[in-house]
């Protein structure tokens, strides 16, 4: 396992990750009222933090169903094949429709998530993917909980 070194963040770090997570356009006067800090340190807080790659990137997050996909679904996969990743990475990286895809222990090899535009388009999906191992589908619901704000970690009870 590679040797990581953490940068050691506090509790006003912590807040501008959460305030970040949850609008990364805020304005850097705003966040910086927000965690009690001058607008000047906040501004080098973040920029270290995108330093040491603890901030990866700024995105914008798209509603799919205002893009014409209305279907969200997870997609367990056990492949046919003894090392999967090389052999799938290939499959799935010409399907945009695939949003994420984890490689994971167990007795599946990859989840997938995808967005797509009918239950038709699923069934194409399923049957070209199937040709390389068994796919269970789950739909994902609409009142699901798509994506939670990383927080502080909670201290560790005595045990």
């Amino acid at each position: 396992m590679a040797n990581r070194e953490l940068m050691e963040i506090d509790e006003t770090g912590w807040k501008i990750l959460e305030e970040l997570q949850k609008n990364a356009r805020i304005p850097f006067k705003q966040l910086a009222d927000k965690v009690n800090l001058s607008p000047t340190a906040t501004i080098e807080r973040v920029k270290r933090m995108e330093e040491e790659g603890i901030i990866l990137d700024y995105r914008a997050t798209v509603d799919p169903a205002k893009v014409g996909y209305y279907f969200s679904a997870i997609l367990s996969f056990q492949t046919n094949y003894g090392n999967p990743d090389p052999v799938i990475d290939e499959i799935i990286k010409d399907i945009p429709e695939i949003v994420s895809s984890w490689s994971i222990t167990g007795s599946n090899d990859f989840l997938l998530e995808v967005q797509i535009p009918s239950l038709v388009f699923l069934q194409e999906l399923l049957v070209m993917l199937s040709r390389h191992g068994k796919i269970t589908t789950s739909i994902v619901l609409p009142n699901s909980t798509k994506k939670r704000v990383i927080k502080a970690p909670r201290e560790t009870p005595d045990a």
